[in-house]
C-alpha cells in the first residue's frame, strides 16, 4: 500500500474527512467522514506522521454529446471569449435547440445594451446541469435581432462534465468584514465552498462555537455579488503571523447558495477546457 504523508494545510478541520487517516505503518487512526478536533494530541500525530493511501489520479470524465445534457429552456449558461482564462464573459439564458444544429441563447447584455456579436466568433461554453459542471467550445452561426436578439450556436460535437462534490472548495482571496457582538472586524477568506470558509486575520475573530456574520462580494460570472451571512465558528488555528478560522454557512437563502456555487463552480471548471 503506497502511503502519503499529510501536513495541516491538507485538511478541512470544519468538514468530514475524504479519506482515511493513517500512520506510517499503515494503521488506520480515523475513518472517512469523522471530523478532527484540534489540540495537543493532533500537533503529536503530524510529528509523528499522519498519512492516507495514495491513489492513482482519476481520468478525465469520457466527453459527452449535448443531446445527453438535460439542458431545459431559462438555464443560466456562460459565454467567454477565449483568451488563456482571460476574456470577456457574459451571461446568457438558454431559449431552446435544434440538435445537432444549434443552440439558441439570448443575446448578451452589459449594463442593458446589447454586445455586438459577429457571426463566426468563438466561444467558450460553460453551464450546471444537476451537480455536472459542463463547457464545451463553440462558434456563432447566426446573430438575429428579430423578433427579439438571440444568437445560434453551433452544437459541438463533444461536452467536457466534471462531477461537482458538495464540499468542493476553491483557493480564493477576499476582503471580508466579519461582524462578533456588534464589534466589526476585518479578515482575508482564502478558500471557500458551498458550505463554508476558511479565513485569516491577525487577531481572533470569535471563539469555536460562536455566530459571526461574514459580508463579502464575490463575481460569479462577471456579475459582483455582495454577501452577508451567517456562520459558525468551527475551528481556530493561531501561529505567530496570523490566525485561521473555520467557518460553516448556517441559514443560508437559496440565492445566497447559488451565487457561491456558481463561483465556486466555475473555478473549478475554468481550467477544463
Amino acid at each position: 500500500m503506497s502511503l502519503k504523508r499529510l501536513n495541516p494545510k491538507d485538511l478541512a478541520f470544519d468538514e468530514p474527512l475524504p479519506w482515511d487517516l493513517l500512520d506510517a505503518s499503515g494503521k488506520l487512526l480515523l475513518r472517512q467522514g469523522q471530523r478532527i478536533e484540534q489540540g495537543p494530541a493532533l500537533a503529536r500525530l503530524f510529528e509523528q506522521g499522519l498519512y492516507r493511501r495514495s491513489e492513482a489520479p482519476a481520468e478525465a470524465p469520457p466527453p459527452v454529446s449535448l443531446s445527453q445534457m438535460l439542458l431545459s429552456p431559462g438555464d443560466m449558461l456562460q459565454l467567454q471569449l477565449p483568451g488563456a482564462g482571460q476574456g470577456e464573459r457574459y451571461q446568457v439564458r438558454m431559449i431552446g435547440y435544434h440538435a445537432p444544429i444549434s443552440l439558441l441563447v439570448t443575446a448578451p447584455k452589459v449594463n442593458g445594451r446589447l454586445v455586438f456579436i459577429k457571426e463566426g466568433q468563438r466561444f467558450l461554453v460553460r453551464g450546471f446541469v444537476g451537480k455536472d459542471a459542463v463547457g464545451y467550445s463553440t462558434r456563432v452561426l447566426k446573430s438575429n435581432l428579430a423578433p427579439f436578439a438571440y444568437l445560434h450556436l453551433a452544437w459541438p460535437e463533444e461536452v467536457q462534465t466534471m462531477r461537482i462534490r458538495s464540499s468542493a472548495r476553491v483557493p480564493v482571496d477576499l476582503v471580508c468584514a466579519v461582524t462578533h457582538d456588534n464589534w466589526q472586524s476585518a479578515a482575508r477568506i482564502v478558500d471557500l465552498s458551498p458550505g463554508g470558509a476558511r479565513m485569516v486575520s491577525v487577531q481572533p475573530i470569535a471563539a469555536s462555537g460562536e455566530e459571526i456574520r461574514l459580508a463579502f462580494r464575490i463575481n460569479p460570472g462577471g456579475a459582483e455579488i455582495y454577501l452577508n451571512l451567517q456562520g459558525l465558528v468551527r475551528t481556530i488555528v493561531q501561529d505567530a503571523d496570523q490566525v485561521t478560522t473555520g467557518v460553516e454557512f448556517v441559514n443560508l437563502g437559496e440565492g445566497d447558495r447559488l451565487y457561491l456555487s456558481n463561483m465556486v463552480y466555475q473555478n473549478l471548471l475554468k481550467e477544463k477546457l
